[in-house]
């Protein structure tokens, strides 16, 4: 689970998923808004598509937060951050997961802080 601050809340993910920036890769979805906070605020959603069972489902969320928590000193503040997996991620190493998220990132422009 990411610290307190650094999550998205439920109120604000709609505006995120209305009128965020959408990066697309084959295992993720991430939709970027800039926002007043001081601090980048995150949130992971696995849709049950990818897999029936919650707890493979949860096994990618974990992936996903421990990755981006450990990106976390490298993140600029002010956004807010919306992952979308779109595959089984069951088979992923977390190192793997931890460059793909950082690349991601960068991308949008949401490192650098």
């Amino acid at each position: 689970m990411f610290p307190k601050p650094h999550r998205l809340p439920s109120s604000h993910i709609r505006a995120v998923f209305e009128k965020g920036k959408r990066i697309h890769t084959p295992d993720f979805q991430f939709i970027v808004l800039k926002s007043a906070a001081d601090v980048s605020r995150f949130a992971v959603f696995v849709p049950a598509r990818i897999d029936k069972r919650a707890t493979v489902r949860n096994r990618s969320k974990r992936l996903v937060r421990e990755a981006i928590r450990r990106l976390l000193p490298e993140v600029a503040g002010g956004w807010d951050v919306v992952v979308v997996v779109k595959r089984d991620l069951s088979a992923m190493k977390q190192s793997q997961a931890l460059e793909q998220l950082k690349a991601i990132l960068a991308q949008a422009k949401v490192l650098g802080g």
